[in-house]
């Protein structure tokens, strides 16, 4: 079963909730993002969130984010290294 995660950005931070309880604050966005496919979410797993007082992750970021999802994947599946 595919980890889930719903992230949002709050006071300069990504802050993601996985759907197995786990939280992951990181403020560079390529951080994030490895991050959450070492937790093995993969990128069609990720929902972005608005929260009051929280700025919106723009389009280009959320495409940003899971473009280096599946760039961290790739490049350790080709490894032979678990994601």
């Amino acid at each position: 079963m595919a980890t889930c995660a719903s992230v949002a950005f709050f006071k300069n931070e990504f802050i993601a909730v996985l759907s197995d309880g786990r939280r992951i604050e990181q403020p560079d966005l390529r951080e994030m993002a490895d991050m959450l496919a070492q937790a093995g979410v993969n990128s069609s797993e990720v929902q972005f969130e608005w929260q009051a007082g929280g700025r919106m992750i723009t389009a280009g970021q959320q495409v940003a984010m899971r473009a280096e999802i599946r760039r961290y994947k790739r490049e350790h599946e080709s490894l032979g290294v678990a994601a």
